[in-house]
């Protein structure tokens, strides 16, 4: 009996320490269950992931324009070396301003066929080659302008030289002048941080009405204009088009030039780069039936010169980044713009005098940098007052620098 008894005790002590043992596995069971099921970093960091990833998909384009790049006399002139030419100490004041940019529009207004056709300025350009040179090299210069008046001042064989210069340079892309009617059929396309570009120009006019209608791309032909932006338009991202075009010394968009603006921003185009009016007009942001935007630069003025009126040596850099979303939607920022002074100095005496050559220390500056140049000018003027000049003329839909 006695065995029986101690035999029941040790079944019975038995069977609670397994009791205490599956109470315990169930509660670690669960503790481990509820531990694995705790919100942890690991879904902020996929989180993370789908951004970067998103963000990886989104590409940028940060793009300069400067207007024109006038070779005259003086600019030669003060370029001149014992042995040749430098064109790009002009800019060595404001290329830092836009050194981050990946693509810099510039129009070249005139030939650079070299000694061959007779380095001359105005009224009928050629400047040497060097100069389309110094201006990809100093200025950065890489989506080229040549559809301007002054393209065919020396005829079809110097234009042709002036497009060998170029070809020879690689610059990303260069559109307005022809060789034959095959070439100005085609649109140039170039292709930057992963965002295609289609890139067209055309002037207004040309000063030699005997070149080939081919030469040079002429806006009055609205088929032309028409195939060849709607061919852009169905093979690139972004559609960049040079408009050489308005009136002369006027800050006043004409009504061609409104009107012009109008039908490109209908057939899509997403940017317009103005230059011709050698003086500064406003900005406008066309809103598009497809739902776009159209920014429209009306003239950024001259950039190198050496014209007589003050307005004609305000310029500056536009800037904006042309940016394609993973759902390849296209989206320009907000613009901003740079001014630029190009100073020159002559004496009262040699302007009465109308000594054009006279003039010495030709450089571009940044406005905002400019003061001391402004006092050694005829101009009687200051950096506030032009500043607020750019600031009138552009209109809100610019930031000024």
């Amino acid at each position: 009996m006695k065995i029986a008894k101690h035999s029941k005790k040790r079944l019975w002590i038995v069977a609670v320490v397994i009791l205490l043992l599956a109470i315990s596995a169930g509660a670690t069971t669960w503790y481990l269950a509820s531990y694995n099921n705790k919100p942890t970093n690991s879904t902020k960091t996929t989180t993370q992931d789908k951004q970067t990833t998103a963000t990886d998909q989104t590409k940028t384009i940060h793009m300069a324009a400067m207007g024109d790049m006038l070779a005259h006399d003086t600019i030669i002139a003060n370029a001149t070396t014992e042995t040749s030419y430098n064109f790009k100490h002009y800019f060595n004041n404001i290329r830092s301003s836009y050194s981050n940019a990946d693509v810099v529009f510039c129009n070249q207004e005139g030939l650079s066929a070299g000694e061959q056709y007779g380095i001359s300025g105005y009224p009928s350009f050629n400047a040497p080659k060097q100069f389309s040179a110094d201006l990809q090299s100093g200025a950065g210069c890489n989506l080229i302008n040549l559809a301007n008046n002054h393209m065919g001042d020396k005829g079809v064989a110097a234009t042709n030289t002036t497009l060998d210069v170029w070809d020879g340079l690689k610059p990303l892309a260069v559109s307005g002048a022809n060789r034959n009617a095959t070439d100005q059929e085609k649109v140039s396309y170039v292709t930057v941080n992963g965002i295609k570009i289609g890139f067209l120009s055309f002037a207004d006019f040309s000063n030699n009405q005997a070149t080939p209608d081919y030469s040079v791309n002429i806006y009055h032909d609205e088929q032309l204009v028409r195939r060849l932006v709607t061919a852009a338009r169905a093979n690139s991202d972004v559609v960049i088009v040079s408009m050489h075009w308005g009136v002369e010394d006027s800050n006043t968009v004409s009504a061609d030039q409104q009107n012009e603006a109008d039908l490109l921003s209908s057939l899509g185009v997403d940017v317009i780069i103005g230059t011709g009016p050698h003086v500064l007009q406003r900005v406008q942001i066309i809103a598009r039936a497809d739902g776009g935007k159209t920014v429209v630069w009306y003239s950024l003025g001259n950039m190198l010169s050496s014209q007589l009126n003050i307005n004609e040596l305000i310029g500056g850099i536009a800037q904006f980044d042309i940016t394609k979303t993973a759902n390849n939607q296209i989206n320009i920022s907000t613009p901003t713009f740079t001014p630029t002074y190009m100073h020159y100095e002559w004496t009262a005496s040699q302007a009465t005098n109308n000594n054009l050559l006279a003039r010495k220390n030709a450089m571009i500056y940044l406005l905002s940098s400019a003061a001391d140049p402004l006092s050694r000018s005829l101009f009687n003027t200051t950096v506030d007052k032009q500043k607020q000049y750019v600031i009138d003329t552009l209109g809100p839909e610019v930031t000024i620098k």
